[in-house]
């Protein structure tokens, strides 16, 4: 009897895991096929597949000759003058001239080198095509070996050059780098190794692409319901002790008997940190030289953004935090923008300190090359000094991990943001806070940026209501 009891049993099992297994599958392909936003780690590109060159091309004016002059040097070389082209059919371009040595119509081939609408003249031999041939100014020549640069692609933003020479230093002194398995792979799979001088052109106006002024807000300050002890304690719950929204409405009404939403709580936030925005960015500040940036995560709508911070190593002052969905080389471009505007004029010794992202590196040459402005960068790659600059700017590179720890404890409790505007928001507000209200113990717990206004009472809310008074006399009237 027992037996017959035990068999049944085994089998019921059996058959429950089957139906587990089956609803498994089931919830796993209803996860994968869902629109809602999926919480998983952010993404780390192996940015090492993308690497950036230290120098510039080379700028050259285009060589100018004259065509007469080389029939001239045909003639003392050959004892003969040379012939126009004998033309079997009329000629496409009738009155075009080699834009290289000025030689008319009658010296330049059709179709040459075999390419089609490609014109090559006879005297110089320089191929163009007169169709989308314009006159440059200058042209790119690589660093090392001095030779043109090809474009080797093309992108809405941006275009790469690349140096065709295969006799370059760059390249041989790349290849002469590889181990002997490495060159074996190079062999199979040469796009995977950076064996060429490259340089990205960017064609954005960085200006345009700046920070545009903030929208009007959903609640007018001077027209809130609540008073103003009320909006002071409620900014200081949010921002400086890092509570979400709805968590800062629950305390409200348990310690103060005010009674209020979550919404309320974003809708007075919002309208701060617009109020704050173009004080907090127009701010004289006494900056120093030694300037840090990073970028660390946060998530919008499920999804991750990234915030790139520059920070004054020196004085602890948050000079960009520029939040966008994308971590490339324009987004480097604008957070740098945005600390580069703060001086009046740009010092020679100027330095960043980063780490061995490449996108820093290529803003770097954008600024150079298009914007005429120079800055050292110094690199602190990983978490050891291989080099003597990681070595000296490690305490820097340090200081910018602090700040991101920082406020990533404060914005981890309210798990992410539901729209890009909320996330500014509080970026803006903690950026205002750490500035202007926050002691730091290394600067003997003295805020960064003093101002008697604010500092002038002890109690944390009141002085969030000093600085939007202080705020409020900085805008210009209309």
């Amino acid at each position: 009897m027992l037996t017959p009891l035990l068999t049944y049993l085994i089998q019921i099992i059996k058959l429950q895991q089957q139906f587990i297994l089956i609803l498994l599958t089931q919830l796993a392909n209803i996860y994968s096929h869902s629109k809602a936003p999926h919480f998983d780690g952010p993404t780390y590109h192996r940015f090492n597949q993308f690497k950036a060159d230290e120098k510039l091309p080379l700028l050259q004016a285009p060589i100018q000759l004259d065509y007469r002059k080389l029939m001239v040097t045909y003639l003392e070389q050959y004892g003969r003058p040379l012939q126009p082209i004998n033309r079997r059919k009329p000629f496409d371009y009738p009155r075009v001239s080699c834009p290289r040595c000025q030689a008319p119509s009658d010296y330049l081939y059709a179709n040459g080198g075999g390419q089609h609408n490609i014109v090559l003249c006879k005297i110089c031999h320089y191929s163009f095509n007169p169709a989308e041939h314009f006159t440059k100014t200058m042209v790119l020549r690589c660093p090392d070996c001095h030779h043109k640069l090809s474009l080797f692609k093309q992108r809405v933003k941006y275009k790469v050059w690349r140096c065709p020479n295969l006799n370059c230093s760059y390249r041989l002194a790349a290849l002469a780098k590889l181990t002997a398995a490495q060159k074996k792979l190079y062999q199979q799979m040469p796009s995977q190794f950076k064996v060429r001088y490259t340089y990205r052109e960017f064609n954005f106006d960085i200006h345009a692409l700046a920070k545009a002024p903030p929208s009007q807000a959903r609640v007018d300050l001077k027209r809130i319901q609540a008073s103003p002890q009320v909006l002071g304690t409620i900014l200081t719950y949010y921002v400086n002790y890092g509570l979400s929204a709805a968590k800062t409405a629950a305390l409200m009404y348990d310690i103060h008997q005010v009674k209020i939403s979550k919404q309320t709580v974003l809708n007075y936030a919002e309208a701060v940190g617009k109020h704050l925005r173009p004080f907090l960015d127009d701010y004289p500040y006494q900056l120093s030289t030694n300037l840090v940036g990073d970028e660390t995560y946060l998530r919008v709508k499920g999804k991750w953004h990234y915030l790139f911070y520059f920070y004054d190593a020196t004085r602890k002052i948050i000079l960009a935090d520029y939040v966008t969905s994308q971590r490339t080389t324009e987004s480097a471009c604008i957070a740098i923008y945005e600390v580069l505007k703060r001086y009046q004029q740009i010092p020679d010794n100027l330095k960043f300190t980063v780490d061995d992202n490449p996108i820093y590196r290529v803003a770097r040459l954008h600024y150079a090359q298009n914007e005429g402005i120079d800055f050292n960068l110094n690199i602190v790659k990983g978490l050891t000094n291989e080099t003597e600059v990681a070595k000296e700017y490690r305490p820097a590179k340090q200081t910018i991990e602090r700040l991101n720890r920082s406020f990533k404890l404060n914005y981890r409790p309210m798990g992410g943001f539901h729209s890009t505007t909320g996330s500014v928001t509080y970026v803006t507000l903690y950026s205002a806070c750490h500035n202007f209200l926050m002691p730091h113990q290394s600067l003997a717990h003295q805020v960064p940026v003093p101002i008697p206004e604010v500092l002038a009472t002890n109690r944390m809310p009141d002085k969030w209501l000093n600085l939007i008074q202080v705020a409020e006399k900085q805008l210009p009237t209309a």
